[in-house]
């Protein structure tokens, strides 16, 4: 117990970067697996006062309706046609092809997180 409430920070480092890991694998399998399509949004679903756009799209003969991953800052873009890709069989949601890049935060946040964990282990606790 006494490890954890000492490295409490460098847990949460490590959860971070484990986090970004699998955002960014998950990524890269859309990028690499899925099907770039054009999408339509034609809905928005808010939480936290973001708005996550609701995708339509044409595959294979079927009309999909399918949530994006990545959210927006405001709403005014319903009727507007963008690339996403789409993993079939999946409808928990879609990228769009402008979100499938590393971000800055996630590179500086990783960065930083490596930093405090290895000083925390090596000058904070000697």
């Amino acid at each position: 117990m006494d490890f954890i409430k000492t490295h409490m920070f460098s847990i949460v480092c490590v959860l971070f970067i484990l986090w970004v890991i699998i955002y960014l694998r998950t990524m890269l399998k859309y990028k690499k697996n899925g099907v770039a399509l054009t999408g339509k949004v034609v809905d928005y679903k808010i939480q936290s006062s973001n708005y996550f756009p609701v995708f339509e799209f044409d595959y294979e003969g079927q009309t999909l309706r399918v949530d994006s991953y990545e959210a927006d800052k405001n709403n005014n873009g319903i009727g507007t046609v963008d690339t996403i890709y789409y993993l079939p069989g999946n409808t928990k949601g879609v990228f769009r092809e402008r979100n499938l890049k590393m971000k800055l935060w996630m590179i500086l946040g990783s960065l930083l997180c490596i930093a405090y964990i290895i000083m925390d282990f090596t000058v904070f606790h000697k």
